[in-house]
């Protein structure tokens, strides 16, 4: 016999996250024939549905909120110590798929690959690195949305969100250059649902503890964003 769901989320979860990320892995991706001549594969999936890694990314996103005296950041900390798991979906080691669409605004992917060569090694402290292929940006959202329909057809309500995938990339959960979190929960009400802004007092006390992320960019109190140190990418 099967116990109470308390009982049977944690297997059930991980049984849902297996399956959604094949269905992010198998989700169609520009350039198909590239696969076919042996090219591997760049799409990342990490699964986290311990407790304490959970708070360690609710705990970075306040971090990350004070230091952008973004509100945002605060409610998605909020919903993080909320779900039961999370599913990180994002692009690794990703490739051109040599389709020479022009979308990023070069005549040939080998153009801007050069032409931005630089200007990614230098956004090792941003949030995400960049720039990214316009379609390999296509491609992972169409992977996830593969992946959170297949959530859907096994019941377990998810949310598609980016800030705790940032926590988890700079926390070194997930090597994706971007990357985007399916929030998993069973509970009788999407945990996800109708979330508004918190008031927050940045000056508060309780927040000058907080550490500092390494990220970049951050907001001074005077509301002006620093770069410390300012990024600069060589000519």
């Amino acid at each position: 016999m099967f116990g109470s769901i308390d009982q049977v989320r944690h297997d059930l979860l991980r049984t849902v996250a297996q399956l959604c990320a094949a269905a992010a892995v198998t989700a169609p991706k520009s350039g198909g024939q590239l696969f076919l001549k042996g090219k591997p594969l760049f799409i990342e999936t990490a699964f986290v549905d311990d407790r304490a890694t959970i708070v360690r990314l609710a705990d970075w996103m306040r971090a990350r909120g004070k230091e952008r005296r973004q509100e945002i950041w605060f409610r998605d900390a909020a919903i993080a110590l909320k779900i039961d798991a999370a599913l990180f979906i994002g692009l690794k080691d990703w490739y051109p798929p040599i389709y020479d669409c022009g979308a990023c605004g070069y005549a040939t992917c080998a153009e801007y690959m050069s032409a931005t060569k630089a200007l990614r090694a230098a956004s090792a402290a941003l949030e995400f690195a960049g720039p990214q292929c316009n379609l390999r940006d296509i491609d992972l959202g169409i992977a996830v949305g593969s992946a959170a329909k297949t959530a859907s057809l096994h019941n377990v309500d998810t949310r598609c969100q980016t800030r705790i995938a940032v926590a988890a990339r700079k926390l070194g959960l997930i090597e994706a250059d971007v990357a985007v979190a399916l929030a998993m929960s069973v509970t009788h009400k999407n945990v996800g649902f109708d979330n508004r802004l918190p008031p927050t007092d940045f000056a508060a006390p309780e927040l000058a503890s907080l550490p500092a992320t390494g990220a970049l960019p951050v907001k001074n109190a005077d509301g002006r964003w620093a770069h410390a140190p300012q990024l600069e990418v060589e000519e």
